[in-house]
């Protein structure tokens, strides 16, 4: 097959994908990569990297493992950012789906550098629409909002209708999982908002679909927008877009979405107090489709019969079915982690499969490739240990990013910044007197101020920035792409921020003030160089009076 028939094949494939028809586009594709030409290597690398982005989309995680990985390295020997940003993509919503926070983040950034390397912004918005995705799975819907709002805002300038959808698309998901949990807490407040911005945001990415050509994201979309109007009880407004995705998911092989319509029509038919309709359309479909029931999908239809057969005062049919329910939380969880650990032999198998072709190739090439693979080993087993306690990342008093967290992070955004040719900046920032704000108002005061701080900083700092609490009363911020000049003005703007805050409002005479190092320019070459000079600013502000800015 030649270079030409290969491209068509593969221009086919991609126009495929873009409807919605993933079947048919990763079956054209797993033929073209057979029948790629073996000097075109940058070839085989963007195919690959475009089925580890289809195969999710199936139901076939590890399939796209297996892809990204493989794509991942060869783009590493190419010298492809571009292939590398596609690849770590798609293996960051990969991990986020298997419950694997830490390495999906871990791949967003890398994803994020790579992007920012290569220059392209709609990379570095999927980047950023990926590590939202990860932060979800992280259990912390705030962040992943924030960033993926961040990736909508480059998505809407760059004219790109796939990922505004796509950033839109997840915001809305992400409201509908802050609407549960505000439900669960009997957050009035918090669940009219999460209400508001679901319904606001499945509308706009259901509109955003109509548009496309994919019956995919009309499909999503019009789920969404269904799981939202259910939320707020318009049972009326939901039932002709019920119709709507669960012909589009028959039509086009959408099961997961298929089988979501059949229980979404049950919960309407017991809000209408139609309560025996529902059990047997529940039932029905528990005995008819439960081996083909995807785990999250039969753990809600299981929960949906206890509280039908609660409402109806069948309390030991509800009993059997909360018993049965959390069985399957403890199988999901177990199933979570073999096929976590089926994940991990897949990238090892890839790994260690293009490492052999690298020793055919060259002796030298052999030996660097077996370091690398030594140290992915190492990065892979130290975030293992990570995932297993993510408090160790978070401090727990204000919810920021802690040292040990900074000390991993930091060394990618330099590293980041030096391949894209940005500047970078580092601000240590230290609560002046913070010893006699305890000894005067108490510990608990003190806590309450560092909570305030926090907040205060997270609204003033991008949140693809590095935002962190160090020490006792220390935080840190990093800035990549800021001017020092900007750098200086933003440092400035945080502490009259903090300055101009009514402390009074925590108690009566309290009085903050906060003293500013900065550090900024070109990258260094090791992170510690950085803290080294933001550190002797600090210093500075302190020695010349605090409440203030010093760069260093």
């Amino acid at each position: 097959m030649g270079l030409k028939p290969f491209e068509e094949s593969v221009a086919a494939a991609l126009a495929e994908s873009a409807r919605g028809d993933y079947q048919a586009a990763t079956e054209r594709l797993s033929i073209a990569l057979l029948q790629c030409p073996a000097s075109h290597q940058r070839g085989r690398a963007r195919v690959l990297a475009q089925l580890a982005h289809d195969y999710p989309r199936l139901g076939n995680l590890q399939a796209s493992v297996r892809c990204a990985s493989e794509a991942v390295a060869l783009a590493e020997h190419l010298g492809d950012t571009a292939v590398q940003a596609d690849a770590l993509t798609s293996l960051s919503f990969v991990y986020a789906q298997l419950l694997m926070g830490r390495d999906a983040l871990e791949c967003g950034l890398r994803a994020l550098a790579c992007a920012r390397s290569s220059a392209d912004s709609v990379r570095e918005a999927w980047a950023l629409n990926r590590i939202g995705v990860a932060y979800s799975s992280l259990d912390n819907p705030a962040q992943a909002c924030d960033t993926t709002a961040q990736a909508l805002e480059i998505a809407l300038t760059q004219g790109n209708s796939e990922l505004s959808f796509s950033c839109l698309n997840n915001l809305a998901y992400f409201w509908l999982s802050r609407r549960t949990e505000a439900h669960r807490r009997q957050d009035a407040e918090a669940l009219a908002l999460a209400r508001t911005q679901a319904r606001k945001l499945s509308e706009q990415a259901t509109a955003q679909a109509r548009a496309s050509d994919s019956h995919f994201q009309v499909a999503v979309a019009v789920s969404n927008l269904v799981e939202a109007l259910l939320g707020c009880e318009e049972y009326s407004a939901a039932r002709p877009l019920l119709d709507e995705f669960e012909a589009l998911a028959r039509q086009h092989g959408y099961l997961a979405l298929k089988l979501q319509a059949t229980v979404q029509r049950a919960l309407i038919l017991k809000a209408n107090g139609q309560i025996d309709a529902a059990l047997r359309q529940l039932q029905t479909l528990m005995d008819s489709q439960r081996d083909r029931l995807p785990p999250k999908l039969l753990r809600g239809l299981i929960y949906s019969l206890y509280e039908t057969h609660k409402a109806c005062g069948d309390y030991r049919a509800a009993l059997d079915h909360l018993e049965r329910h959390t069985e399957l939380e403890r199988q999901t969880a177990r199933d979570t982690m073999a096929l976590q650990t089926e994940v991990m032999l897949i990238r090892q198998e890839v790994e260690q499969a293009h490492a052999r072709a690298e020793h055919a190739m060259q002796d030298v090439q052999r030996e660097r490739k077996r370091a690398r693979e030594l140290e992915r080993d190492q990065l892979r087993l130290r975030d293992q240990a990570a995932a297993l306690d993510r408090a160790a990342h978070e401090d727990v008093l204000t919810g920021l990013h802690n040292r040990r967290h900074a000390e991993f992070a930091l060394p990618l955004l330099i590293e980041g910044a030096r391949q894209a040719g940005k500047p970078i900046s580092l601000a240590m920032l230290d609560v002046d007197h913070f010893k006699q704000v305890n000894d005067d108002f108490g510990h608990g005061v003190g806590d309450r101020v560092l909570q305030q701080l926090a907040q205060l900083l997270r609204q003033k700092v991008r949140s693809a920035d590095l935002l962190a609490r160090v020490g006792g009363e220390e935080f840190v911020i990093a800035l990549v792409g800021t001017q020092p000049d900007r750098a200086l003005e933003i440092c400035e703007r945080l502490r009259q921020a903090v300055a101009d805050y009514p402390w009074g409002q925590v108690v009566p005479g309290l009085r903050v003030r906060v003293s500013i190092g900065l550090a900024a320019g070109e990258p260094p070459a090791e992170a510690r160089l950085l803290q080294e000079r933001s550190d002797r600013a600090l210093y500075a502000a302190k020695r010349g009076g605090r409440d203030r800015v010093c760069s260093g």
